[in-house]
């Protein structure tokens, strides 16, 4: 009696354990196939309405940081995108192409880093020559020769060598709220000491922290910049504004996850995190001039 107890519970439990798999192996295939359905409903969609990614770094160092990247996993990012066949173009060449409204192919993307760390010249830029791939640093000149930035000579190479130089303002002051003098200072000022560097024009320009409202946007324009970058994705635009690119932010949260930077380089985060941001409720800081852009 014992014994044919035994067994009929062997067998009851073997059923259990196979309706449990596939229970599980039926969840993984719809999840498979949802996921699957997304991917080509956003490459049809993106197809129609590619936003190119601009891929933002900060530091290319060994910090344990949300602003730094280790140089092998920039390393291995970068060969991602030359094995894989990625376009990849100076942000003046693609606000030129938002500007004259053209078609941007997919597997279009833009590299740029934020701050001008020496960092960037040492360790990010053998990687970008190695690969064949340009980029555009956003410099602070009131910063330059400080420990740990990058010097005018080191700029001054840079620049020599087709990479493109851009102004992070004259002292890395968040822009909202200063005076018209102080503005100019920090928007023309910084443009007048980068092209002293490098001998030829500074057309690009980056707003510390995303920061900007109406009034810095047109002291920009004004100064005689071509385009300027923001910080966060915003909602999603297929004609973008070039005085307000957004921008995907590479951070030091696992950089060696090469699905989450496929996802990012792809354009699909561009579009996946836009319709969170179109699906927020807008909120703005009170200022004079309408709205700034939220802080990241």
């Amino acid at each position: 009696m014992q014994k044919t107890k035994i067994k009929k519970q062997k067998k009851s439990n073997k059923r259990n354990k196979s309706k449990k798999s596939k229970n599980i192996s039926f969840r993984t295939a719809f999840l498979i196939i949802c996921f699957a359905a997304v991917i080509l409903f956003a490459n049809h969609y993106i197809g129609s309405h590619y936003v190119a990614p601009i891929l933002m770094y900060h530091n290319i160092d060994e910090k344990a940081d949300n602003l730094s990247v280790p140089g092998k996993s920039f390393e291995k990012q970068m060969k991602f995108l030359k094995d894989n066949k990625y376009n990849v173009i100076s942000l003046a060449e693609l606000a030129n192409l938002i500007t004259r409204e053209r078609r941007i192919p997919k597997r279009t993307v833009a590299i740029t880093f934020d701050d001008g760390r020496e960092n960037n010249f040492t360790n990010a830029y053998p990687i970008l020559k190695k690969y064949g791939f340009t980029a555009t640093f956003f410099v602070i000149p009131g910063h330059c020769d400080w420990p740990g930035y990058l010097t005018k000579t080191q700029i001054k190479e840079l620049s020599d060598n087709g990479f493109e130089i851009g102004s992070h303002t004259l002292n890395d002051k968040w822009l909202v709220g200063l005076s018209d003098a102080v503005l100019i200072q920090e928007i023309a000022g910084s443009k007048l000491a980068l092209e002293a560097i490098t001998k030829k024009r500074v057309v690009l320009f980056s707003y510390p922290l995303g920061g900007f409202d109406q009034r810095v946007r047109l002291i920009v324009m004004k100064t005689g910049y071509l385009a300027a970058c923001t910080t966060n994705t915003g909602s999603y635009n297929p004609f973008y504004d070039v005085y307000a690119l957004k921008r995907v932010k590479i951070s030091g949260n696992h950089p060696e996850n090469m699905f989450k930077f496929w996802f990012n380089a792809s354009g699909y985060g561009v579009w996946f995190k836009s319709l969170k941001e179109t699906a927020k409720p807008k909120t703005c800081k009170p200022t004079k001039n309408k709205c700034m852009r939220k802080r990241y």
